[in-house]
Order: C-alpha cells, then structure tokens, then sequence
C-alpha cells in the first residue's frame, strides 16, 4: 500500500467491494488497518463486488477531487442493485461494520442504492492503541491536498533561493528566504485553506507552528504545522422537551 512518507510523497487509494455475512465483513475489518483502504460492506447484493467497488469510487474520488473536506455521504451509487429488504443491514449492524472499518450504504424506499460513510480499515496506531486519525477517508484526502498545496506553493515562491537566519541584513532584491519569511508564508496559505472550508482555528495554528533551521544540514529547514482539519457534518443529536 502506499504511505505518506516524506520521500515518497504519493497518495493513493484503494476501493474494494466484499460481499457475506455480518459476521464475515466485521472480522475482516478487524483484520485490517490500512489508511489506504475502504471496503463496502455488501450482503445480499445482486451486483458484483467489484463493479460495487469501481462504482463507489467513480462517485467518491471526483467528489473529494472538487472538496476533499466535503463528506461523501448521501451521494447515489448508480447501477448498484439494492439488496432484498431481509439482506439489508439495521443501523446498529452498520454501527457495528464502520467501527470495524467496513464502509456503508443505505437504500432507499424506490431501491436506489446511497452512500451512508466511507471509512478505512485503520483503526489503531503503531503501537496498537485505538486511534480514529485516519478512520474517515476525507481525512486523508485533506491531508494530501494541504501536503501538495504546500510543496506546490514553495516550489513556486522560493524556487532559487538562498537561505539564511532570521535578522540578516541582505540587500532588497536578494533571493534569500529566512525561516521567518517561511512561516509567515504557510501562515498566509492556512488563511487561503481556511477561506476553503479546508481547516479552522488560526490562533491555535499559530501558536503551534515551528519553522527552524535544520540543525546539522543548514541547507535544510524543518516545519512543524498543526492544522485543525474541518470536521463533517454526520449526526445532530437533539432532545426535544415538549409542553401540551
């Protein structure tokens, strides 16, 4: 699978389809732990998996290519046929299925075939705690986009750029970028990412934010930021206190 490594900086998904049993789906979640795998969960569904599987990412990647914050749910996977009434999974069997990392779909009353949530399989960090960092696939899609927009931004700005520390006094005109100019930079981009929709909670970003000189290569500087990502808007829970 693909990761997130800083050499490598690639992303990549895969979609997968697997039919069986509420038994079956759920202990082959659990089974799994990858941040780049989303698997519908399928019982009683004439169409194939694999077709279920293409066509949930037909819907899926266009989507988050356009707003990768923007959750997936409620979108209409064409061409997949609806399971008989009996085959489809209650709301607490989907419960179920999305904490064991099996993506869900819910059906309408004419037959057509929506998405409720697409998750992926990771479910608890390296060191085997449960973590939902990378459970909602539009996390990750986030993540990419601010990870490019950024190298993209730099490379633009400061493509032949020589460096230095904060406070020297080089001439007007000079192409000297310092750590500080760096920071201001990314601060001015979170902005730009805020105006999407894409991340909140400037203050916090920062005061969190630390854009250093490398310390044994002075070529090299080090950024540490703290995006708050937006969240999606999946569940309103409401009491309602009624009077005759």
């Amino acid at each position: 699978m693909l990761n997130f490594g800083p050499t490598v900086q690639r992303d990549g998904h895969a979609w997968a389809g697997l039919s069986g049993s509420h038994g079956t789906l759920t202990t082959f979640g659990a089974g799994q732990n990858s941040p780049h795998l989303s698997v519908l969960g399928l019982r009683g569904v004439p169409t194939p998996p694999w077709e279920c599987a293409a066509t949930l990412a037909a819907v899926s990647v266009p989507a988050l290519a356009a707003d990768p914050a923007r959750p997936v749910q409620t979108l209409q996977l064409p061409g997949i046929t609806a399971p008989r009434i009996t085959d489809r999974f209650t709301f607490q069997e989907r419960d179920l299925l999305l904490r064991d990392g099996i993506s869900t779909f819910r059906t309408n009353d004419a037959g057509q075939v929506f998405i409720e949530r697409v998750v992926t399989t990771y479910q608890t960090s390296p060191g085997g705690a449960e973590d939902i960092s990378y459970l909602d696939v539009e996390t990750l899609k986030t993540l990419a986009f601010l990870r490019y927009d950024l190298r993209t931004m730099i490379s633009l700005r400061f493509p032949r750029h020589k460096l230095a520390d904060d406070g020297t006094a080089f001439a007007r005109g000079q192409n000297v970028v310092t750590p500080g100019t760096l920071r201001a930079e990314i601060i001015a981009r979170f902005l730009q990412w805020e105006a999407l929709g894409l991340v909140e909670g400037v203050d916090q970003f920062k005061s969190g934010i630390i854009v250093v000189r490398n310390g044994s290569d002075p070529n090299r500087v080090d950024a540490l930021l703290p995006p708050d990502l937006v969240n999606q808007f999946r569940v309103l829970a409401a009491q309602i206190e009624f009077i005759l």
